[in-house]
């Protein structure tokens, strides 16, 4: 029985190892170097896939998962740090290291949702160094996304649909458009998707209602700041799209909060 714990658990580090250092760049070769939109949506098919069986087959094991996911996630994250200002082994440009970061974010999350229909005894604790370890990424990610500076690559749309959201007709259209549209359209939702679970978790003043006052004031919070700072690209597409993934992961927090019965530990 020892033996078919230890290879399980192996299989789970050879796995989410393997998605966590997953790469769309142009500076490698073999998997890691494939340059088409459609690999983009096969490599997040295959890790959700590995890490799917990789927790499964650990179900009656999440201590091991639980002890060995969050402090992962502060080095991944050191390693995401450097390679974005020095080695580049990611990608040469912006959009290959941003896809590197969206590859990671997918696993953590996937790793984090699974573990939690089957952690009963000590996932209060997992709950808050899972997110806890998870912030220093989100705030990078957060950092280079929104805060510009003044004056850099500025846009305005005000017109709702035609802005972000022509990026998901360029790709509905055409499966081989340029994989910076997939990125500009998933990427807007998904880049709100921690901020309810982080909040939660960094502090109990964080009530449901509070964190669903911040959610909702974020996202119009970074447009104005690139509206007025003349930075990036503002867009009423982006806020609709950053709502609504803070709005689905608001969802997934209020289960866990009501359903899961953890609303003690919460608040």
């Amino acid at each position: 029985m020892r033996i078919k714990t230890n290879i399980k658990n192996q299989i789970f580090v050879l796995f989410y190892v393997f998605s966590l250092f997953s790469m769309h760049s142009d500076n490698l070769g073999s998997y890691w170097g494939l340059n088409g939109t459609p690999f983009i949506f096969f490599r997040f098919i295959l890790i959700i896939a590995l890490m799917l069986i990789a927790v499964i087959i650990n179900k009656s094991d999440t201590a091991f998962i639980e002890k060995i996911v969050p402090p992962s996630a502060l080095i991944i994250t050191v390693f995401v740090v450097y390679d974005y200002f020095v080695s580049h082994i990611s990608g040469s440009h912006f959009l290959y290291r941003v896809w590197w970061i969206a590859y990671i974010i997918v696993t953590l999350m996937v790793v984090f949702f699974t573990d939690t229909l089957f952690s009963k005894e000590d996932y209060p604790d997992f709950y808050r160094r899972f997110w806890r370890s998870f912030t220093p990424l989100y705030l990078f990610v957060f950092a280079i996304c929104f805060l510009r500076m003044p004056g850099e690559e500025y846009s305005l749309n005000t017109e709702l649909g035609n802005g972000t959201f022509l990026m998901l007709k360029a790709l509905i259209h055409n499966s081989r458009v340029s994989f910076e549209a997939p990125l500009m359209f998933f990427g807007n939702i998904i880049i709100f998707t921690p901020l309810p679970f982080i909040l939660s978790a960094i502090s109990n003043k964080f009530t449901p209602s509070l964190i669903m006052i911040i959610g909702f004031l974020t996202p119009f919070a970074v447009e104005s700041y690139q509206l007025v700072f003349k930075c990036g690209q503002v867009d009423i597409d982006d806020i609709v799209l950053n709502f609504g993934g803070f709005i689905i992961a608001f969802v997934f927090y209020l289960i866990i909060y009501k359903q899961k019965n953890y609303s003690q530990y919460f608040h």
